[in-house]
Order: C-alpha cells, then sequence, then structure tokens
C-alpha cells in the first residue's frame, strides 16, 4: 500500500517554541563547569520549563519524622496511558487546520501549515507519551484503530494506522454486519464513485473508508466522553 514508508519528508501546510515539549529525542542540557576551590557537586539536568501549564499551589512539607508514621503507599499498576486529567494531545491530530490529510492518499501526500516544520510529524502523539491508543469511529462502531508503540506513541504512528485501518478491504461477513442495508448500499456508491477512474482500485473491491461517504478528510481527534483513555476520530468532506 506504500503507507508504512518512514522516509517521506511532508510537506508545509504550529509555533516552533514548544517543539522540544514533544520531541521523541529531546537534548539534555550541558552539565555546568566546576567551581574552583569548592567541593565537587555533581551536575543535575534542569526540566525543561513547559509552557502554558496550569498554575500548581505551593504545598508545605512534612517534617522528615512525620515518614517514619506513615503507612507504606500501595503499589499502582502500570498504565500504558497517563492519567486523563493530565494528558495532552499533540496541535497536529487536534481539531482544527493543522493538517490536511486525506485517507485515501498515502502519508507523503500529507501536509501541514506553512508554520509548521515537517519533523513535528516525529513528535509524541500524547504528553505525557503512551504506549498504546485506542481510537473510536463513531460512524463505525465495528472497527477500532488500535495504536501500539513501546517507545512512544507519535503523530507519524496515528496517521499511519489511522489510514492503514481504513484502507482495508471489506470481507463478504462484514459487509452482512453493517445494517440498514443503505449503509451498505452507501459504501458501494462510494466505493464506484472513487474507483471510477482507477482501475486498480476497482479491481480491489470495496474498503472500510467506503462508509464514511465522501468524508475522506482527517479534522482531529477528541477525548472520549464515557470517560475512558480512549479517543474519537473525526472526518470531514474537505477542509
Amino acid at each position: 500500500m506504500g503507507s508504512s514508508s518512514s522516509s517521506h519528508s511532508h510537506k508545509s501546510w504550529g509555533s516552533t517554541s514548544d517543539r522540544d515539549r514533544w520531541s521523541a529525542s529531546p537534548a539534555s542540557p550541558a552539565p555546568p563547569a566546576p567551581i574552583p576551590s569548592t567541593p565537587h557537586l555533581h551536575p543535575v539536568s534542569l526540566p525543561i520549563p513547559i509552557t502554558n501549564a496550569p498554575h500548581l499551589h505551593t504545598v508545605s512539607l512534612p517534617h522528615p519524622n512525620a515518614y517514619s508514621h506513615q503507612p507504606p503507599v500501595p503499589h499502582q499498576p502500570h498504565s500504558s496511558t497517563a492519567h486523563s486529567s493530565l494528558i495532552v494531545l499533540h496541535p497536529l491530530l487536534s481539531r482544527g487546520p493543522n493538517i490536511m490529510f486525506n485517507i485515501t492518499l498515502d502519508l507523503a501526500c500529507v501536509q501541514l501549515r506553512p508554520d509548521c516544520p515537517p519533523i513535528r510529524i516525529w513528535e509524541f502523539a500524547i504528553q505525557p507519551k503512551v504506549s498504546r491508543m485506542i481510537i473510536i469511529i463513531s460512524e463505525l462502531p465495528a472497527w477500532t484503530i488500535e495504536v501500539v508503540n513501546p517507545h512512544g506513541i507519535t503523530v507519524n504512528d496515528v496517521l499511519l494506522k489511522i489510514r492503514e485501518t481504513l484502507n482495508r478491504g471489506v470481507t463478504s461477513h462484514e459487509m452482512q454486519m453493517h445494517k440498514p442495508s443503505h449503509a451498505v448500499n452507501a459504501a458501494i456508491d462510494s466505493f464506484r464513485a472513487r474507483s471510477r477512474a482507477d482501475q486498480r482500485e476497482h479491481a480491489l473491491g470495496v474498503k472500510r473508508l467506503d462508509f464514511l461517504g465522501p468524508k475522506f478528510f482527517f479534522v482531529g481527534l477528541t477525548r472520549a466522553r464515557d470517560g475512558s483513555d480512549s479517543w474519537n476520530i473525526h472526518f470531514s468532506q474537505n477542509i
């Protein structure tokens, strides 16, 4: 399908001030020079400031002896996603005119805003980074998009999985699952219109994306309203 090539350079279609925040491989600051005639101090990397972060109130620390009277903290199981109240979605995946992504085309055709460097597509999709994302298609509840990257999911991972999942062919069993029948008829009409000028596409038959009708443009993700860690995906007929 050609969608998995990772060497594509994307055309420019925001700002660079928060680029380090999303980078999949941020550079560490240089350690301070040692001060003469003073004890050796181990260099400590300072945290990178995060812009637009919520205001945090100061909290008084307890007396050191207080810890001896505190019960042990129970072990919390590791989650592949961060706490919902702390999650921040990358701007390229948020709803808005940030990206032009036609799911019928290869990722090389993705266009970003003019002020957005193409390298941002390789930044983490979510902060804090996560290793697994579940994306729900409200128009197609039978199919769910699952994105996995143990090193941290990037924007490119999300776009690639969206295209890969929706460009799969529909089996006869899956066609029967979609009721009422007018949904199937609409998908067949969409397939005919999409493949009319392309015999190779016509030979591949109906795809999942045909059930979206003419809405082939990705317009962003939003958090699911059921309180889960999943995301809803949105499409439009045009940008």
